[in-house]
């Protein structure tokens, strides 16, 4: 022990006097880590004097004892103003500074080579500042009671272990001091599990910036709920099978910005074990690791890298995506869930481009993955938000909902709600996947949908924009293995080579507003039944024997609504349970059609779109006839009166939409037929005999 006692008044001259934002303090050390036994200011302290074997302390209110040979040294702290409370931490290389105000027996600190171990025994409200740097560093705190620990300006590496290990009972407040910078690193030589461990639930608070690199495990690992409020995160990792971002319980994300970078096989930005919450936040994530086939029970099974990843359920209200799957992430999945989805706000820009590919199970048996926007294992619910994804990559898929096991459900928009809270736009362009080969079209393919749901897929609401413009069949903008029902919404959607909207089982249309267009295939198309009750759609098919609405041989009902379909053929309403009429008019393509009832009033006029392909025909591609059905049905439509059928003429003048004109329209030259609508269907010949299907 340092028992210079006679300097301790000329100390007590250089540091008597406060400076301007804080204040010197006096510090008894005792022996054998019991800490400091007295701290006070220097403007309060009298004088410090041995007598008889007894170091004393006189201060404005108090006279303090204290056996000599227990104490082992004296110090002279600067603390700030108000900051009395506060426990300072300053890393300097392998050396560490501690300032701490508590008595021993209830903060116990441990501090060598750069390393901090803290325990609390008892005392709620601790904060710790932590700042400097270190190389070897490493801050481990155990508490009963909730901490704050704010990253003041630190730097730590820890080449062995985690840098920063959270454990607390109560749970732990992590605050990212305003303007500063800080860093948090494992070492290539770590044996645990994350740069920065907490072992309990953590509530992160400030706008500071958070650097966290690892390069053996996990960067961030929070085994409690974690909660984000703030904070500017960068957070890197090249290591295979890690995650960024990692909760084991709950995650809610309230605000803060995330750049996240994960270059590692199958391993993801932000992954949770249970419920993951968004309600804010700027979130730009880079996964360029790929797909891995894990055995599983003698199975090959794909494990992904994903940019967001939940065990349970997504619910979304808020914040910025910018998330890039590049070409060297294969299968990889932007936003996924083995849960629900609710999504209900927020601005995506969700880019896949690494091709899916074909694997084997098991034996004979075959497979295949694929990349995929936002991806649901349970129902996802589409409420709110501006929506920009992209997938290039062979098979990738916009949105991709529901398993062969479970049958879930694609909801968009509410009933009767604004369609501009949701602007939704998916692309796909890249081709089909061979799974396996077969002749005549009987292969089994992984194809590239926009927008796949395995159950019913029902869009209530919302600007919706579709396009598939892969050169392959496979590309279908909206499919449903089961069931498609549109109530409203606004929907304009293109598919190069095969149906726009598709159905296994049944296409309920109620309303809303609808533009399909199909170059190779179906605009609109059934393997079940159809039923048109409301809207208003105009559906281009391709050549024969392609089809504006096609349900094959199936139940076609026609209730109400402004329908409009071209293509080679026609499937034929059904007209015992139709309720309002629909003209089949054979005609040719680019032809002016303008329909008017017998006083001359004008209740259609459009103009027939150009075959762009060739028709799809069976069992391959194919077709070739010039000729276009078109079919029309609109409320003025009624049974027993007589129409006059304009054709090849000359529109001008109106306002247009995708071949239908309204408002001011001028109709000139061309020819004219009627038709008598003697029942629920009737056909009639505008510059065409018929044909098709």
């Amino acid at each position: 022990m340092k028992r210079y006692l006679t300097v301790i008044a000329l100390i007590f001259i250089g540091l008597s006097v406060k400076a301007q934002e804080g204040e010197y303090h006096v510090r008894i050390h005792g022996q054998e880590n019991k800490g400091i036994v007295l701290d006070a200011p220097v403007s309060t302290v009298d004088s410090i004097y041995y007598s008889n074997g007894k170091l004393k302390a006189r201060t404005t209110n108090n006279l303090y004892s204290f056996d000599f040979t227990e104490v082992d040294n004296l110090t002279f702290p600067f603390i700030p103003t108000g900051s009395g409370d506060i426990v300072y931490i300053t890393y300097n290389g392998s050396s560490v500074d501690v300032v701490n105000p508590y008595p021993s027996t209830q903060v116990i600190i441990t501090a060598s080579e750069g390393k901090v171990s803290i325990t609390s025994l008892s005392l709620a409200n601790i904060t710790y500042s932590l700042s400097g740097n270190s190389s070897a560093g490493r801050f481990a705190i155990e508490s009963t009671t909730t901490p704050t620990v704010v990253l003041n300006g630190v730097s730590l590496t820890n080449p062995t272990g985690k840098a920063m290990d959270l454990t607390c009972d109560a749970g732990i407040i992590l605050e990212i001091a305003d303007g500063t910078v800080n860093s948090l690193s494992d070492g290539s030589e770590s044996d645990k599990k994350a740069a920065l461990m907490c072992n309990s639930d953590l509530l992160v608070l400030g706008n500071g910036t958070l650097n966290v690199t690892s390069y053996v495990k996990h960067p961030i690992k929070v085994k409690g709920i974690c909660t984000i409020n703030s904070g500017n995160f960068i957070i890197t990792s090249d290591v295979e099978d890690v995650n960024g971002l990692s909760a084991d319980s709950t995650l809610v994300i309230n605000g803060g910005s995330f750049d996240i970078t994960m270059n590692g096989d199958i391993s993801k930005g932000i992954k949770c074990d249970d419920e993951l919450t968004i309600n804010g936040g700027d979130i730009t994530i880079i996964a360029a690791g790929s797909t891995i086939l894990e055995s599983v029970n003698n199975q090959n099974v794909p494990s992904y890298c994903s940019a967001i990843k939940c065990d349970n359920g997504i619910n979304i209200s808020g914040g910025t995506f910018n998330i890039t799957l590049p070409t060297t992430n294969h299968g990889g999945k932007g936003i996924s869930c083995d849960g629900t989805m609710n999504i209900s706000g927020g601005d995506f820009t969700i880019t896949t481009n690494g091709a899916g590919a074909a694997y084997t199970v098991s034996g004979n048996t075959k497979d295949s993955y694929t990349s995929a926007c936002l991806r649901s294992d349970g129902d996802m619910s589409i409420t709110g938000g501006t929506f920009t994804l992209s997938s290039t990559g062979a098979g990738g898929k916009g949105i991709n909902v529901g398993t062969s096991s479970l049958y879930s459900n694609l909801t968009i928009g509410t009933a009767n709600g604004n369609n501009e809270d949701i602007n939704l736009n998916v692309s796909t362009s890249g081709e089909r996947i061979t799974v396996t080969g077969g002749g005549w079209g009987g292969g089994d393919y992984a194809n590239p949908k926009a927008i796949r749901v395995i159950g019913t897929l029902t869009v209530n609401s919302g600007n919706v924009t579709v396009n598939c413009t892969q050169s392959q069949e496979g590309g279908e903008c909206l499919e449903s293995k089961t069931i498609v029902i549109i109530n409203g919404g606004n929907i304009n959607a293109y598919s190069k080579n095969d149906d726009v909207i598709n159905a296994a089982n049944n296409i309920t249309i109620n309303g809303g507003t609808i533009y399909a267009y199909s170059e190779g295939n179906d605009g609109i198309d059934s393997n079940g039944n159809m039923f048109l009750n409301g809207g208003f759609v105009v559906s281009n098919g391709s050549r024969s024997p392609e089809e504006g609405f096609d349900c094959d041989f199936n139940q076609f009902k026609i209730t109400g609504g402004t329908h409009i379909g071209t293509g080679g053929g026609t499937s034929t309403p059904t007209s015992s349970v139709c309720t309002q009429p629909s003209i089949r008019i054979n005609t040719m393509p680019e032809y002016a059609i303008q329909i008017l009832d017998a006083s001359g009033n004008v209740i259609c006029t459009y103009l027939c779109p150009a075959f762009s392909g060739s028709g799809g025909g069976w069992p391959g591609p194919g077709g070739g006839s010039s000729s276009m059905v078109m079919l029309f049905t609109d409320p003025q439509v009624q049974t027993g009166q007589t129409y006059t059928v304009k054709y090849h003429g000359t529109i001008s003048g109106g306002t247009e939409w995708n071949g239908y004109y309204t408002g001011n329209v001028t109709y000139s030259g061309g020819d004219t037929a009627t038709v008598t609508l003697n029942s629920m269907y009737s056909q009639v010949n505008a510059g065409s005999s018929g044909g098709g299907w």
